[in-house]
């Protein structure tokens, strides 16, 4: 996590270096999230689970139209269960977009934007819960195992619960205000299998839908030889 932390901050030196179009953004939001796959061959139910999404990106201009915006933002993740007995995963996600942005009309007006791009996420903790079975249990709740360990196959014990890493993509649309304000949409989807024992009967694979708000901290025209204009 730290390389990767400091890759996205020489990213953004060397955009700075080279006098390119540069601006940073927080943003904060509502993210649904939910988990698909199967058991033992059986599809899992689940349905979305609502958390928030806080973090920044970075605008590096590649030209007047075309940008390309990494970020760095913490998010709710997991999925709810519908099936018997129903229950959710709650997990705490780092993500790291790396975007391709194209934007209508001119620096320091009113724009349309469409993105698209490769993800970097790590879950680094996590909860379940479950609800009583037909009345006849008390239900359990407890920590989640985030890790790569497989199940011992032997005694069935000791595997973790959901995988760390996770690779994917994404597609956001938004529109941005000459003020600095913006409106984002966006859809993603991960490649990997969550499931340290996974294999085909045995799947886990995240996705998100999100809304969200940001401002441009130096939201004047920038120009493509680095000074602000007025």
């Amino acid at each position: 996590m730290k390389k990767i932390i400091l890759s996205l901050l020489c990213i953004a030196a060397i955009g700075t270096t080279a006098k390119a179009q540069l601006a940073i953004a927080p943003e904060l939001g509502l993210n649904m999230a939910n988990i698909t796959g199967k058991s033992d061959g059986t599809t899992v139910n689940t349905k979305m689970k609502a958390g928030i999404g806080l973090g920044a990106v970075i605008d590096l201009g590649l030209t007047d139209n075309i940008y390309f915006q990494p970020g760095l933002f913490y998010e709710m993740t997991g999925c709810s269960f519908t099936d018997e007995p129903t229950g959710k995963y709650s997990i705490n996600t780092i993500t790291i977009p790396l975007n391709f942005e194209s934007k209508t009309g001119k620096e320091g007006g009113n724009r349309f934007f469409v993105g698209i791009g490769p993800y970097i996420a790590v879950n680094f903790s996590g909860t379940y819960s479950f609800d009583a079975l037909g009345g006849y249990s008390s239900g359990s709740s407890g920590s989640l195992k985030i890790g790569s360990a497989k199940t011992d196959p032997n005694t069935g014990t000791g595997g973790d619960d959901v995988k760390a890493l996770d690779l994917g993509a994404g597609i956001n649309i938004g529109y941005l205000v000459a003020n600095g304000f913006y409106f984002r949409l966006h859809y993603q989807i991960g490649f990997t299998n969550l499931d340290p024992d996974g294999d085909a009967n045995n799947t886990m694979y995240s996705s998100a839908f999100g809304a969200t708000v940001g401002f441009y901290l130096n939201s004047k025209k920038i120009s493509k030889a680095g000074t602000i204009k007025k």
